[in-house]
């Protein structure tokens, strides 16, 4: 079995295209990592991918992403960028697992396949069509949040210092597939994640997550 970690960046439809109808953004950016049993990273990939509804990247999508007109100008469309991705994904010959923070990455593919009308393969299906897991959720339900934390709040809870830059597909993914190690790794947990797991269990019947755990010093989703 490997585990993938995916990431992807998005750009948004212009305002008076009828794409929006289907869906509101589209990707300009796809990150991943590969690791093995032990959740260690053995390949990685990323492509930047051509945006079709929006003939600019708009200003504040460069300000967070670091991507530019000039980057994805000559970058593969969404098909061709999936399918480089899927079979990135095949090639290893073995099941794999995939996992990103949150839904909307996978809400996002599964829209946009529909939109520029990508046809999968039998094999790409089961990569395509079954959900992707959501990590996000998961660590938040493991630790008891009520409300959703940023990648960025969830690596400073385990102490880790992110890597490279925020909202950079390969670097998100890369710092994701970290913070998974930790929490999947009985050891590093117990060493990291326990302790706030542990203020995070009620200490008596009406306590509240505000009472038990000041979330002033994270960055909020």
């Amino acid at each position: 079995m490997k585990h993938i970690v995916i990431d992807i960046e998005m750009n948004n439809i212009s305002a008076k295209s009828e794409a929006r109808r289907i869906c509101t953004m589209e990707t300009i950016e796809i990150g991943a990592v590969m690791l093995d049993d032990n959740l260690e990273e053995i390949s990685s990939f990323r492509t930047y991918v051509k945006p079709k509804f929006n003939e600019e990247i708009e200003k504040k999508i460069t300000k967070l992403t670091g991507i530019t007109n000039e980057m994805v100008r000559n970058a593969p469309e969404f098909t061709e960028a999936l399918r480089m991705f899927t079979n990135w994904c095949l090639g290893t010959g073995d099941d794999v697992k995939i996992y990103a923070w949150s839904e909307s990455d996978y809400n996002q593919i599964s829209k946009e396949m529909i939109l520029k009308d990508y046809h999968f393969t039998e094999m790409e299906a089961s990569i395509l069509t079954n959900r992707w897991s959501d990590f996000q959720a998961e660590f938040d339900n493991h630790l008891g949040f009520e409300r959703q934390v940023s990648l960025k709040m969830a690596l400073d809870m385990a102490g880790v210092n992110f890597s490279g830059r925020e909202h950079d597909a390969l670097d998100d993914a890369r710092n994701t597939a970290e913070l998974l190690h930790i929490f999947k790794d009985e050891e590093l947990f117990e060493k990291s994640l326990k302790i706030i797991k542990d203020v995070m269990q009620p200490k008596t019947i009406g306590s509240s997550i505000g009472d038990m755990f000041d979330f002033s010093m994270f960055e909020l989703a």
